[in-house]
């Protein structure tokens, strides 16, 4: 759970005047109690005092275009 506060904290203090924060998550855990609920803890934990977020997972398999 360190890594989650950490980044956490991060988030807080790059997002502060944002209105909304948009998060990729990794994939959850397949069939294992344990697991899944570790997870779930991270994301609690990612997105404490988190007015408004978004949590996204991709595919990865994204493709991304800048024009400029």
């Amino acid at each position: 759970m360190h890594n989650a506060r950490a980044l956490n904290n991060v988030i807080l203090d790059d997002s502060d005047s944002a209105s909304l924060v948009i998060i990729n998550l990794p994939a959850p855990p397949s069939n294992n109690f344990e697991r899944e609920r570790t997870y779930m803890m991270f994301i609690e934990a990612l997105t404490m005092n988190l007015e408004r977020v978004l949590l996204i997972r991709g595919s990865g398999k994204e493709v991304i275009t800048a024009y400029g």
